[in-house]
């Protein structure tokens, strides 16, 4: 093993925004990594650490350089580049000169052609100081960004100015330059509580982290959410209370701080008579301030402030951030009081002169779908309280037309509950007019009120058609309709709240109702649409822990129903780990190979002239017999359990010796074309109760 050590690089920026930070620290880590992987450089845990000011990676362990590699050098054939004497041609002399080595240093390799010359040369590896130095502008020059600029003269871009580089190899300085900054051993702390230049003499992590520490800068990004979390906590036990969880805020402030530092703020009892929601809001979303709970999780009139300072001055810190919330709490109960003048149902007509997308109408045609959409549904799962969930679909997107969600969009579905309650509407129209819009994000809560339900289905799969319809489809990163995330809802509140529906037959439906607003449907648009749920479906199993064979295997044999797919996913997965599973869904590749041009057909037993294929045949009768109460239910919402399927799937694996028997000894495609035809609606029968649950053939076995 060559030599090794550490290597250190920080990049120095203006302050960068927080949401970009996370993105990019995982870009560097990546790019650094597929750098050495490409140099075959060796190299231990590699660590990134950041702050507003800087991005940083650490790797210990690295190789200072590459190991050397002998290559072979094939030349001309040994008769064409030596005489019968040995003495060398034209040919071994030039062989020779191109790879600048003598003649005495060719030899000779057999090969099934004959005698090849051959040189051997030793290619010495390069320093990994010199790779590093040519390669991290590249490297540093793509991290991904939301937006990047330039500044001053500057040619290069990044997220914002580049103010000095540290690069560090061991003990040395990997020089480098980036726009015109070069590369050196010099940091710097915190930007007011210690700003002079901070000098390195190592690459080492903990001398690092310990010397900008005692420049009041946590550079480690869990030592500081730690800080934060613990400064906070002790601000809130000032007002006897806690802070409300929230793990999104806390990774905010995380990357908008290098030293955090929590103070306890009020304001005025009075504006706990707004909802919570709103409160919460203002303080995150304008401030990005905590709320303070009590014991039974009430708001307290309290928050919490992060600043990026330990001030010697509190109280006045205090009194200015209470000003500022004060006047944004103070715009808050305005725009409640302005909305709670009317019903929540005289919003909607406003809804009229909203567009919802050029081309499909307003935001009143779209309530109106969701109503059709929605009623449609609550058929389909034998729903019959149709008149709380067309309410529901009525009133759902009225407070788009409010002050208050003007002011906070993420407040939409959240004020529609609130003022729909204050208006007299029943509890359950106001719930499902809340959740509608769940999930908001990856890993959120899912509606549990039927009536949310079958809002939140209709709501996100008119997003989806509609998009669809006038061309709008997600293509590479490109998602601002956010269809992805919500075709991913979709998925989960199908197989979470274990609903059984076609999606072919809601897709339909949806776009009888955008008929009247396109002047044609593409004909492609439900098998694309199709094709977009798989893959959402299939990356959400991967994510779960699934085989993505197991996946495809059961998306092949259908996928009109997402939870019925799911349960026979879960009984491929269960029952591939049978021993007899794999020679089975081998044999069943060799059944749809010969299928592929047979368009099906019924079987006549009298054609048989094998006794296997009788044999093979009453082993089918008797399994599908078998079978059917498992693969049935008299209850049209409902589908067969992954226990059902894997059960089935078991009785299946039982014809394995028959078909062993039948392949063995019976020729399928004879001359005799009626007994031929006979054979291959055997198979074909067999392979349709297969398809039942899964097509086997899409199951990758081990080469044997």
């Amino acid at each position: 093993m060559k030599d090794k050590t550490d290597f250190l690089l920080e990049i120095g920026t203006e302050e960068i925004p927080a949401g970009y930070i996370p993105k990019a620290l995982k870009g560097l880590k990546e790019g650094l990594k597929d750098l050495f992987e490409r140099y075959s450089l060796f190299h231990g845990k590699i660590r990134t650490l950041g702050t507003p000011r800087r991005l940083v990676v650490h790797c210990s362990d690295l190789s200072l350089r590459q190991e050397d590699k002998e290559k072979e050098i094939t030349g001309p054939p040994k008769a064409v580049a030596f005489n019968k004497d040995g003495s060398p041609t034209k040919a071994a002399e030039g062989f020779a000169k191109k790879n600048k080595v003598s003649i005495n240093e060719i030899t000779f390799k057999s090969t099934s052609r004959g005698e090849y010359c051959v040189i051997k040369k030793v290619i010495k590896g390069r320093h990994t100081k010199e790779i590093l130095s040519e390669k991290l502008p590249e490297i540093i020059s793509r991290l991904p960004f939301p937006k990047t600029m330039r500044w001053g003269s500057e040619k290069v871009r990044f997220a914002r100015p580049v103010r000095w580089l540290l690069a560090i190899l061991g003990n040395d300085v990997v020089p480098f330059s980036f726009g015109s900054v070069n590369s050196g051993k010099i940091t710097f702390g915190h930007r007011f509580m210690s700003n002079a230049p901070v000098e390195l003499e190592s690459a080492s992590l903990d001398l690092y982290k310990s010397k900008l520490k005692d420049a009041y800068c946590i550079v480690d990004i869990r030592a500081r959410k730690q800080r934060l979390i613990e400064e906070a906590e002790t601000a809130a036990n000032e007002v006897s209370g806690r802070v409300l969880d929230d793990e999104e805020l806390i990774e905010l402030n995380t990357f908008l701080t290098e030293y955090p530092s929590a103070i306890c703020g009020s304001f005025s009892q009075d504006f706990l008579s707004l909802p919570s929601p709103v409160l919460i809001t203002c303080m995150k979303e304008h401030q990005k301030y905590f709320a303070v709970v009590d014991e039974a999780q009430n708001l307290l009139p309290n928050f919490i402030a992060i600043n990026n300072t330990s001030s010697p001055r509190p109280e006045l810190v205090r009194k200015g951030h209470e000003r500022v919330l004060g006047a944004r709490l103070a715009d808050a109960d305005f725009f409640f009081k302005e909305d709670t003048k009317k019903d929540l149902e005289e919003f909607v007509q406003e809804l009229s002169g909203m567009v919802f997308h050029k081309g499909l109408g307003t935001l009143f045609d779209k309530t109106k779908r969701l109503q059709s959409l929605s009623e449609y549904l609550a058929n389909c799962l034998l729903f019959k309280d149709l008149k709380t969930v067309k309410r529901a679909a009525y009133l759902c997107k009225a407070d788009l037309c409010t002050e208050m969600v003007g002011e906070f969009p993420t407040l939409q579905g959240i004020m529609g509950k609130e003022y729909a309650l204050l208006s007299g509407e029943p509890r359950e129209v106001a719930t499902a007019i809340y959740e509608h819009y769940l999930p908001v994000r990856a890993g959120d809560k899912l509606p549990e009120t039927i009536p949310g339900i079958i809002l939140s289905l209709s709501d996100k799969i008119d997003n989806i058609v509609s998009a669809f319809a006038i061309g709008l489809k997600p293509s590479g990163t490109q998602d601002p309709f956010a269809l992805r995330r919500q075709a991913i809802g979709i998925i989960n509140i199908l197989i979470e709240r274990q609903i059984h529906l076609s999606l072919k037959n809601l897709i339909q439906e949806n776009l009888n109702l955008l008929a009247p607003f396109l002047s044609e449907i593409p004909k492609e648009i439900i098998n694309d649409l199709s094709s977009f749920f798989k893959a959402r479906f299939k990356n959400e199993l991967i994510s779960r822990g699934h085989e993505y064979d197991s996946i495809d295997a059961a998306m092949a044999a259908s996928f009109d129903s997402i939870y019925d797919c799911y349960q026979r996913v879960l009984a491929l997965s269960s029952v591939r780990k049978q021993p007899e599973f794999e020679p089975i869904s081998i044999a069943f590749k060799r059944v749809m190979n010969i299928l592929k041009e047979f368009k099906g057909g019924e079987v006549k037993p009298e054609l048989f002239d094998m006794s296997e294929e009788g044999e093979l045949y009453s082993a089918f009768l008797q399994v599908k017999e078998q079978i059917s109460p498992l693969l049935s239910t008299s209850d049209p919402t409902k589908c067969p359990d992954a226990a059902n399927y894997a059960s089935a799937l078991h009785i299946l694996l039982s014809l394995k010796p028959k078909i062993d028997a039948f392949f063995d000894n019976v020729m399928v495609m004879v001359e005799d074309k009626s007994i031929r035809d006979n054979r291959l609606a055997l198979l074909w029968m067999i392979a349709r109760l297969f398809l039942k649950i899964g097509n086997l053939s899409y199951i990758v076995t081990e080469k044997k």
